[in-house]
């Protein structure tokens, strides 16, 4: 695919009907979807092990590993010594994301902040930032929160609830230490496991002020209505719900499928008549490779291979959710740095000013160029405050011998985004025809 482009029309559609039991979005969703881009940091305990979930395993917890700094049982193995929150933020406002999210806890069950939650016992939790003997003993969100706010940045956590190497569970929060326990992992109880779960969660949900994402991987664990009540403007919670789009790859059309996707409704594509707001968004990696956490030695996309994954995600009308994996200094790499930069001014040169747009109410909208204008792509989007109400409609092109159908198609939703078909069009009006309407 070509890295430039000619130029871009818009279409805007603000239908003012009355639609009975359509869904609307909550504020917290109409936040999330207000933006291409969020940027999924991963930066934990693994960032000094490999790659995996969990990172922490039998071949590098209570043995240094030779891909590995230290033992990732250790606290003092996680030492960024350049660390660099603010750094971070430079790449997230050059990709165009205004909302960052990152790994409080991801699977070793390494706490990134100096957590106070003990063991019913009384016992500290005792694998986290700020305990004797850790290398970093300051609050790690505490200055990413300060660096984002300055930025003007939204903000969340990612914290997996039901899985922690540390405390013997697994993926599924099932007990992982059946067979063995390794030196200094926990074999807990479920309640004990939950016990430390909703105190280390109410200290994310109360500590750094409003959440814009909250990111729970491997099941709630019951503490879904907690979510809701200590942070009630944030994504992802069971009031404010997301969906995932059933890949990582960063191309959905071809691992899940090229169907249309709703706004409303669960499942990876929704269902335009269901009855609840349910974005989607997909989560892919910069590395080429199946990796979320940085390892030495990894390319990285370049904006060739990440153009048709833009449009393919955003131009479906999903949020990216894109991978930043912090380097062992605690930076984004220079060469993901450069990405990061190319993507955002791509895709800002490339849509973020139109060659024409035209907006309204109604049914059939037209929008006339300037004889001789060339344009390659097209925009189309609906105001979602009001709701997902196009069902089907037509993109038509005015040429010398009438009217030629260039678009036919269902789904709008936050953007839609088409190349044309050929490399321009010279044309003098564009027309959208046959809106279907759920009233």
């Amino acid at each position: 695919m070509a890295l430039d482009c000619w130029a871009m029309v818009t279409f805007l559609f603000v239908f003012q009907v009355t639609a009975a039991d359509l869904p609307v979005p909550t504020p917290a969703q109409v936040r999330y979807q207000s933006t291409d881009f969020v940027a999924l940091i991963h930066f934990n305990m693994g960032t000094f092990a490999h790659n995996g979930d969990p990172c922490c395993d039998k071949s590098n917890w209570d043995v240094v590993a030779p891909y590995a700094t230290g033992k990732t049982s250790d606290p003092a193995t996680f030492d960024p010594e350049k660390l660099n929150t603010t750094q971070w933020m430079e790449s997230v406002a050059a990709l165009g994301a205004n909302i960052a999210v990152l790994t409080a806890k991801h699977g070793c069950g390494f706490a990134l902040w100096p957590t106070n939650s003990t063991f019913p016992d009384g016992s500290p939790y005792g694998y986290n930032v700020g305990m004797p003997g850790a290398a970093v003993q300051k609050d790690v969100l505490r200055s990413f929160v300060d660096s984002a706010k300055n930025a003007g940045i939204g903000y969340g956590f990612y914290y997996s609830i039901m899985k922690n190497f540390y405390l013997c569970h697994n993926f599924f929060g099932n007990n992982s230490c059946k067979q063995e326990v390794l030196p200094r992992q926990r074999n807990v109880t479920n309640d004990d496991y939950l016990h430390v779960a909703r105190q280390q969660v109410t200290e994310l949900w109360t500590q750094y002020g409003n959440l814009t994402r909250i990111w729970v991987d491997s099941g709630l664990g019951g503490l879904g209505n907690l979510m809701g009540e200590l942070q009630p403007q944030a994504a992802g919670t069971p009031q404010n719900p997301i969906n995932w789009c059933g890949t990582e790859s960063g191309h959905p059309s071809r691992d899940v499928g090229p169907e249309d996707v709703w706004n409303m409704g669960p499942g990876y594509f929704g269902d335009p008549n269901a009855s609840t707001w349910t974005p989607k968004f997909c989560d892919p990696q910069l590395f080429r490779e199946h990796i979320w956490f940085w390892e030495p030695n990894l390319e990285v996309r370049n904006l060739s291979e990440m153009i048709p994954i833009y449009h393919d995600i955003v131009g479906r009308g999903m949020v990216m959710e894109l991978a930043f994996s912090i380097d062992r200094d605690g930076l984004v790499e220079e060469s993901h740095a450069l990405v990061y930069r190319q993507l955002g001014n791509w895709v800002r040169n490339c849509y973020g000013s139109p060659l024409a747009v035209t907006s309204g109410t109604g049914i059939v909208f037209t929008l006339t160029l300037q004889a001789g204008q060339i344009f390659d792509r097209i925009q189309i989007q609906e105001n979602i405050v009001l709701g997902q109400r196009v069902r089907n409609y037509t993109l038509e092109q005015s040429l010398e011998n009438g009217w030629k159908p260039l678009v036919t198609a269902s789904a709008i939703g936050r953007s839609w985004l088409s190349g044309c078909r050929r490399r321009c069009y010279q044309s003098m009006a564009s027309k959208v025809l046959e809106e279907e309407l759920q009233r």
